[in-house]
């Protein structure tokens, strides 16, 4: 399968991921990265990683929390695979501790 696809979420954020597997509950997916609008910058966008704090192999999304799902354009596609190649580094935040 393995469709590189754009995933709008309920909670409003916009993830590009690999689909690589999915029923009519849940999709399953890998190399998610978070879309950030730039406000300040006019159709610019910034990526990081989705749950940098987490080691992440496959995710699944329930269907109820999927807006919509689209292809993504050219570029942006392009973009992603340079991104999960390692190509393009995504910036990723500095290392929290967790105190208890």
């Amino acid at each position: 399968m393995n469709k590189i696809r754009l995933i709008r979420l309920t909670s409003g954020e916009e993830i590009l991921v690999t689909i690589v597997n999915e029923n009519a509950k849940r999709k399953f997916v890998k190399s998610p990265i978070l879309l950030i609008p730039d406000p300040g910058a006019h159709g610019k966008i910034g990526f990081v990683p989705y749950l940098p704090y987490c080691e992440i192999d496959e995710l699944m999304i329930k269907e109820e929390h999927i807006m919509f799902v689209v292809e993504p354009e050219a570029q942006l596609e392009e973009n992603y695979n340079s991104m999960v190649r390692g190509t393009i580094k995504l910036q990723v935040p500095p290392q929290q501790e967790i105190f208890t």
